[in-house]
């Protein structure tokens, strides 16, 4: 008697691979999004010069101007702009984190 094994390992870690960084992409496009609208605004620069990096499983969020960190660590007296002030970045990572569940279903993880 005979049995035949089919293997479908490889397809199946390429598979979840492909759908970790969509998941990926689509957290980093939801924090932007997210952190868009309580990020200080001026001309719009720190708005505007936003990196995101997705390079497989791994990925990374930059704001590209050099005062970024000032602006997110440091409370200023007046804001041109209501409604925005420091930690815009640290509070849309919280926020979409919530939300973790619906990201992985967009994805095709669960």
């Amino acid at each position: 008697m005979s049995v035949k094994i089919t293997d479908n390992t490889v397809s199946i870690k390429q598979s979840f691979r492909s759908r970790s960084s969509i998941f990926l992409r689509i957290a980093a496009e939801e924090i932007v999004r997210e952190s868009t609208k309580k990020t200080p605004k001026r001309l719009g620069n720190l708005r505007r010069d936003i990196i995101k990096e997705i390079l497989g499983v791994s990925g990374k969020i930059v704001w590209g101007k050099n005062y970024a960190k000032y602006q997110e660590t440091k409370q200023f007296k007046k804001y041109t702009t209501p409604g925005t002030g420091p930690h815009f970045a640290e509070n849309a990572v919280k926020n979409i984190t919530m939300s973790i569940g619906n990201i992985a279903r967009k994805a095709g993880l669960i």
